[in-house]
């Protein structure tokens, strides 16, 4: 008796058209498995916090430090200048440093602390009714953890090269506390800047208002005045500057109740109804697969 042979339509290989056949004769299990898996993603849509956006545009405050005329103060007393932090050949606008001071755990905990936002941000561990957190002392969240949290999942800032703007992206399930979030850190960044200048400035102020006061030269004192000047005039613009290192070109507003990023309830239903198409073509290719061959033997 010669082998028997496999029946066409079985085995290691499927063609569209036979998929398609099968597939006709299991429309129960396509429409059932779209259905399911787009229910399912439905209800999450409907089920998730939405968490909101809320966006601020900063511009960098560009604030002349220093003056055409201290080129010649900064040749004869480079090294002064040099101690008392001066560099009079830079024509940057610190907005680098202001920038990692924003992204700066230190500012960040700050912020954390003085707004006590720990239980909202650690909100099942935190017990609002005993006003406590739940667990042992050990499982409790900490501010190291709370930076980590905020900086990677709440706070986004992103720098344009071309314009030098800078945006701060607060994303938060509660739209108007984010708005508010978004604008006080903005603030405090501010603040932040604005105080270590004017900490900078008085320390400069008072080195060369002793060495001006020590040196008996006529050229050398010359020159540290015009130094102690543009000192002077730095912690005069720190003090009376709000906006110090960046101007608020775009504060953020309360996203609407309607437009969360997250969760998006069409993209969420329709991916639903993808993954259930792709479940059962799949559950058909690997039945088909398994199925062992239909053996016939050739007649004669």
């Amino acid at each position: 008796m010669n082998d028997p042979l496999p029946q066409p339509g079985y085995g290691s290989g499927l063609g569209l058209s036979e998929f398609v056949a099968v597939a006709a004769t299991r429309w129960k299990l396509v429409v059932g498995s779209v259905a399911l898996f787009t229910a399912i993603l439905a209800v999450a849509a409907f089920m998730i916090t939405p968490t909101y956006e809320a966006t601020v545009i900063l511009a960098p405050a560009y604030i002349e430090r220093t003056s055409q005329s201290l080129g010649e103060a900064a040749g004869q007393l480079g090294g002064i200048a040099s101690l008392v932090g001066l560099n009079l050949n830079s024509r940057g606008d610190g907005t680098d440093e202001a920038l990692a001071i924003l992204r700066s755990r230190q500012f960040t905990e700050a912020f954390i602390t003085s707004r006590q936002i720990m239980p909202e941000l650690f909100a099942r561990k935190w017990d609002a009714a005993r006003k406590q957190w739940k667990g042992s002392p050990e499982s409790q969240p900490t501010l190291a953890k709370a930076y980590k949290y905020f900086d990677k999942k709440i706070r986004a800032v992103t720098q344009d090269k071309k314009t030098g703007l800078v945006t701060l992206k607060v994303t938060w399930k509660d739209r108007v506390e984010g708005a508010e979030w978004a604008n006080d850190i903005a603030q405090r960044l501010n603040q932040e800047i604005r105080t270590r200048a004017l900490q900078k400035a008085n320390l400069a102020v008072e080195f060369l208002d002793r060495e001006l006061q020590s040196t008996t030269t006529v050229v050398t004192r010359d020159a540290i005045g015009r130094l102690l000047e543009a000192q002077v005039k730095q912690r005069m613009l720190a003090n009376v500057t709000q906006e110090y290192s960046f101007r608020v070109v775009d504060r953020a507003m309360p996203a609407d109740r309607d437009d969360p990023v997250w969760p998006q309830k069409f993209s969420l239903i329709a991916g639903g109804a993808v993954a259930g198409l792709a479940f059962a073509v799949l559950w058909i290719l690997i039945s088909v697969s398994l199925r062992p061959p239909l053996l016939i033997s050739p007649r004669g």
